[in-house]
């Protein structure tokens, strides 16, 4: 592409479609936009011809072109006219990327007479499909690889952890509260020779804590990053604890699981821990399949995750409700909606024992050290830290955001030292079995 038409540039996408699919195009749109930050020109309706000078100006100002393919698309004089300036253009905008989806009926393969028409306009482009049975996470990704996306943020997971005064009193104070969250579901299931594996151990102290004052055999903590591991091993490394850093979602944590398995001489493990590490992977089902293999039929998965849809305060304000949609703009703050996909996930992944046993952790009960460290999770200065360390996506808007929330900060924690505020955080708590 010639750099003026780089410079034109406004959209990720550009989503042609018939209206026969809205529903099923509108879901995996919204996903793209509202999870991982794309932009997409996307009209809720088939394009009509008076709007012909804005759809070409549209596909010439995007980055790729996502066509939507049914037998109703194949056959829309809309959709093919649109297809066939995405093809033109491409030839004279070679970054410009063309990603076809297969959304049609599972019965019907792109071979199939109905699709005859877009067959001919696409030639030999290649195509992802739409597998119902799997999280629309993973659909996105395959279109986002094809069409050369990059995830904004995406460098982000090669640590989650910034190292800070205050981020360490926010996680000090997250673990705490969520030692207390789960604790009892660890002393009713972790017998004296369990062998227990935590995923995303960070540097060790969540899993320790949730084990304290419990016998157990032995402990298997993995993270991607190397310096928390490093820390984890200086804490809590023994012949009984061992910590090794890997990346979960590549090939090599399986090969990992099955090297420590074989040294220690074991079928599998009694405890899998996974804590607030599923919002930020792509491809939670994924994960959650290598875990099923190496768990004990008669084995526990425990999954403490979050959903900003279990956020309540009373009485609500603006101040609160910017709290939240600055953390929903963090690039480190990963799915806010994470919790209530969960199931369908374990479900996804083969799991078929499958409860949530909490939801939601309140102030309510708390001593005042307690219910400070609750408020240190989401509602401390951490959030102005992580402004000057640029981490967020739309940087202006949060930056005008932080400015009121200072404003109230004062009175709000006031308020709520004085038990005049009611906060419940969207902690969920889920067990699963084979």
């Amino acid at each position: 592409m010639e750099n003026e038409d780089r410079n034109n540039i406004e959209y990720d996408f550009f989503i042609s479609f018939s209206n026969h699919d809205i529903e099923t195009v509108l879901s995996i749109v919204n996903m793209m936009e509202q999870q991982y930050g794309a932009k997409c020109w996307f009209q809720q309706k088939d394009s009509r011809a008076e709007f012909v000078d804005a759809i070409m100006e549209g596909i010439e100002h995007s980055s790729a072109f996502i066509v939507f393919i049914s037998p109703e698309s194949a056959n829309s004089y809309f959709v093919l006219n649109e297809v066939n300036h995405a093809v033109e253009w491409r030839n004279s905008s070679e970054d410009f990327k063309i990603v076809p989806v297969l959304i049609g009926p599972a019965e019907l393969d792109i071979n199939d007479a109905a699709y005859k028409r877009i067959r001919f306009y696409l030639g030999r482009l290649n195509m992802c499909f739409y597998n119902r049975n799997e999280p629309l996470e993973v659909l996105i990704r395959k279109i986002f690889e094809q069409a050369g996306y990059v995830l904004k943020g995406e460098s982000l997971r090669e640590s989650l952890y910034h190292s800070s005064e205050i981020e360490d009193k926010r996680l000090s104070a997250q673990n705490e509260i969520l030692r207390d969250f789960s604790h009892e579901y660890f002393q009713e299931f972790v017998q004296s020779n369990a062998v227990i594996l935590d995923v995303g151990c960070a540097d060790g102290s969540n899993i320790m804590l949730r084990l304290g004052g419990i016998e157990y055999g032995r402990l298997l903590g993995v993270d991607i990053d190397k310096e928390q591991i490093a820390k984890a091993e200086k804490k809590f490394g023994s012949e009984t604890n061992k910590f090794i850093a890997c990346d979960i979602i590549s090939d090599d944590f399986a090969n990992v699981l099955e090297d420590y398995v074989d040294e220690v001489e074991i079928t599998g493990f009694d405890i899998i821990h996974i804590s607030a590490v599923l919002l930020h992977l792509s491809e939670p089902v994924k994960l959650l399949r290598v875990l099923r293999h190496f768990l004990k039929k008669s084995g526990y998965l425990f999954i403490q995750d979050e959903d900003d849809g279990a956020n309540l305060v009373y009485p609500n304000s603006k101040f609160f409700d910017r709290a939240f949609a600055i953390w929903a703009d963090s690039k480190e703050s990963g799915d806010r909606h994470c919790g209530r996909k969960i199931a369908s996930y374990l479900y996804s992944s083969g799991y078929k024992r499958i409860s949530l046993v909490k939801c939601g952790v309140s102030n309510l009960g708390l001593d005042g050290e307690k219910s400070n460290a609750l408020w240190d999770i989401y509602f401390n200065y951490h959030l102005w830290l992580a402004l000057e360390e640029d981490v967020f996506y739309n940087l202006a808007k949060t930056h005008k955001m932080l400015e009121e929330y200072k404003k109230d900060y004062d009175q709000r924690k006031q308020e709520y030292d004085e038990g005049k505020i009611f906060i419940q955080l969207g902690f969920l708590f889920f067990i699963a079995r084979k």
